[in-house]
């Protein structure tokens, strides 16, 4: 039997969900701030307390359905159709994570789900494995790497291979990309004894925000 972390997909919900959060944050403090900036204080007047109204502005169900459909490569009308019958985002992430897996159909993973068994019984039944899901993590490091720093995918796999942290790649990456130095000359003068900004010190004289 097939053994398979019960957290996929879970972590791209969660981002789904900081990304409604960091919306709402931002709209309370414009809004606080706009109610703030038309009142002038008379010292002589009593202070009536204000009374603030916040327009909530969450991510609503069709756009995280669209976040959904873009990340994964399903259709949205499954998705949106999923959502609108079940209500729920969460399976409908899961849902579209396993079907990209698997180069499945949304529809036919989602066909796979009753009420008698869990989403561990469907990624068995699909044979999703944590060297999968592994692979899929790492291909969509380097899809990302590639398209922001350029740099080409085989360098990225090697490093990857070679057990760097991802985060050394990213950054090594973006070195790489401002130099035009080949990512694994940047990564060759990282050390244990110096840190990524003194090495982009060195090869470019200056310090890059971030490092």
């Amino acid at each position: 039997m097939v053994k398979l972390n019960r957290n996929y997909g879970i972590k791209f919900l969660s981002g789904l969900l900081l990304v409604s959060s960091l919306v709402f944050c931002v709209v309370l403090s414009q809004s606080a701030e706009a109610a703030l900036g038309g009142q002038e204080i008379d010292a002589e007047k009593p202070q009536q307390r204000i009374q603030y109204q916040v327009p909530r502005r969450w991510a609503d169900r069709n756009e995280l359905a669209a976040t959904i459909a873009n990340n994964y490569g399903v259709p949205y009308g499954a998705v949106i159709k999923y959502c609108n019958e079940n209500g729920c985002l969460e399976d409908a992430c899961r849902i579209a994570y396993m079907a990209k897996l698997t180069d499945s159909s949304f529809d036919s993973v989602a066909g796979l789900k009753n009420c008698d068994n869990t989403w561990t019984d469907v990624s068995e039944a699909l044979g999703i494995s944590e060297d999968l899901v592994r692979a899929y993590r790492q291909n969509a490091l380097i899809d990302r790497i590639n398209l922001r720093y350029g740099i080409d995918r085989a360098s990225v796999a090697a490093l990857i291979e070679q057990r760097y942290k991802i985060m050394d790649i990213v950054k090594a990456s973006r070195l790489a990309h401002e130099t035009g130095m080949d990512v694994m000359t940047v990564m060759s003068h990282k050390a244990l004894n110096n840190t990524w900004a003194e090495v982009a010190m060195q090869l470019t004289g200056s310090e890059l925000e971030g490092l």
